[in-house]
């Protein structure tokens, strides 16, 4: 993709932070700018989002990361667990991903952390994303939420309660009261007090 070597040198972005920040790999950074590979519409629109980045963005100087990022995080943390520890593992990415975002304040920087990751595979997962980034926009006060959030995948047919089997009436109890709309809506209960670092 031409212009992606100079975008990232001037952001001041190494290829692996680059890969990091677009969730790809080194390799495909390498390929996109020497011409041999062309990404996907997906990470096309990634590279879009990195690209319109003030010079003086947040993500220059941290690895905090971006949805694309966490995705393969998540995935990570979603294979060979218990549903408890499952839980406990989604748990920690939810905050950290959260305490990423938050931590943003400048417009651009928001709409890359917010851009489309790839599918994780699991259908739980890429809902919860979906529905943590409506989350995020509308409590950022942000003028538009993402258009992939709105496909239908990103809805579950049964109820997930994160954190909260059926052995837990209160937590349960909670996370219906208290639940994130923007998740509750896509069939996922997670007590908004969850959000918050501890």
């Amino acid at each position: 993709m031409r212009g992606l070597r100079k975008h990232r040198e001037r952001l001041g972005l190494s290829q692996s932070h680059t890969a990091f920040l677009l969730g790809t790999q080194q390799s495909n950074i390498s390929a996109y700018e020497r011409g041999i590979l062309e990404p996907g519409p997906v990470v096309s629109s990634r590279i879009d989002a990195l690209v319109a980045l003030e010079p003086d963005t947040a993500h220059r100087g941290t690895w905090a990361g971006t949805l694309p990022s966490h995705a393969i995080a998540l995935n990570a943390a979603a294979g060979g667990l218990t549903d408890m520890q499952r839980d406990l593992a989604i748990v920690r990415e939810i905050v950290a991903m959260h305490d990423a975002f938050t931590a943003l304040t400048c417009d651009t920087d928001r709409a890359l952390f917010l851009t489309e990751p790839t599918s994780t595979g699991w259908q739980d997962l890429d809902a919860l994303l979906a529905g943590l980034a409506v989350h995020w926009c509308r409590s950022g006060s942000l003028t538009r939420v993402p258009l992939w959030t709105r496909a239908s995948r990103h809805y579950l047919t049964t109820a997930w309660w994160i954190g909260a089997d059926e052995r837990m009436p209160k937590a349960r109890a909670r996370a219906l009261a208290h639940g994130v709309p923007a998740l509750r809506s896509r069939g996922i209960f997670l007590d908004r007090a969850t959000l918050a670092s501890v």
